[in-house]
């Protein structure tokens, strides 16, 4: 065993409840996870507290990032998000995925 830890993906999706293309883009990255793993987060921008996610994304949702920088926005190609995925595991940050700012 190397000791080597695998790079951890995290995606946040900026959503709200009004938004059918979230929907979609939900449905696309469950495809999506079947080939690159990562955890996901779901932030509601009209919730209390996401005042910034609000003003930035609001006409925009869904929003995803992967590892605190946008990825995409409002569709979700499968074929296009697994080839970036990969690419990001492949030159992972070096920042910690758990400090985004939320």
């Amino acid at each position: 065993m190397s000791g080597k830890v695998a790079p951890r993906l995290v995606l946040t999706m900026f959503t709200h409840s009004r938004c059918q293309l979230c929907v979609t883009a939900k449905e696309a990255l469950a495809l999506v996870h079947k080939r690159v793993p990562f955890e996901i987060r779901e932030v509601d921008i009209r919730q209390s507290g996401n005042e910034k996610w609000f003003e930035e994304y609001k006409h925009d949702v869904p929003v995803i990032h992967a590892n605190n920088k946008f990825l995409l926005w409002h569709r979700v190609n499968v074929d296009e998000t697994v080839a970036r995925l990969q690419e990001i595991l492949k030159h992972p940050p070096s920042e910690d995925p758990e400090d985004e700012e939320l």
